[in-house]
């Protein structure tokens, strides 16, 4: 995903929250595209940083069949203040593909 996208969707698009998770959101025509980020302000470290983002990605690549044929320019930020657990960011991002779903 790129800058613009990025800019584009956190201007306009809609947001879901699941705590340790924010999602910025947008329908789109064709196909979506995903982002992920991890604020280096709460982790120093590249390596808990890039563990975050492994799990986030993950956990998406799981769950994305949730969203149907919808197609969403989707960027998630890790809000946590702490290194959470793969299970506990799954079961968040599951939730909100699940509200997606239903819209």
């Amino acid at each position: 995903m790129n800058e613009r996208r990025i800019l584009a969707l956190l201007k306009t698009g809609q947001v879901a929250f699941r705590y340790p998770l924010k999602v910025h959101f947008a329908a789109v025509e064709g196909t979506g595209d995903f982002g992920v980020s991890v604020p280096k302000r709460l982790f120093k470290r590249a390596v808990k940083r890039n563990l975050l983002k492994r799990r986030v990605r993950e956990a998406f690549r799981l769950n994305a069949a949730r969203l149907g044929e919808r197609r969403y320019d989707i960027f998630i930020y890790y809000v946590g203040k702490e290194v959470a657990d793969y299970e506990r960011i799954d079961k968040s991002l599951a939730q909100i593909l699940d509200d997606l779903a239903a819209r």
